[in-house]
C-alpha cells in the first residue's frame, strides 16, 4: 500500500505543479507543496 500512496501523492503533487489553476499565483504556493509532498512521501516512507 506505501507504493500506491506514494505514487498517487507524487502524482497529485505534479499537477498541482503543472496545472495553470493554483491557490495563489506565483511559485511560493507551489513551493509549499512541493515541501508538504516531499514531508509526507517521507513519512509514508518511515512506517514500514
Amino acid at each position: 500500500m506505501n507504493g500506491i500512496a506514494k505514487g498517487m501523492l507524487l502524482v497529485l503533487v505534479f499537477l498541482y505543479i503543472v496545472s495553470p489553476v493554483d491557490l495563489c499565483p506565483g511559485p511560493i504556493d507551489d513551493l509549499i507543496v512541493l515541501m508538504f509532498g516531499i514531508a509526507a512521501q517521507k513519512m509514508i516512507g518511515s512506517e514500514t
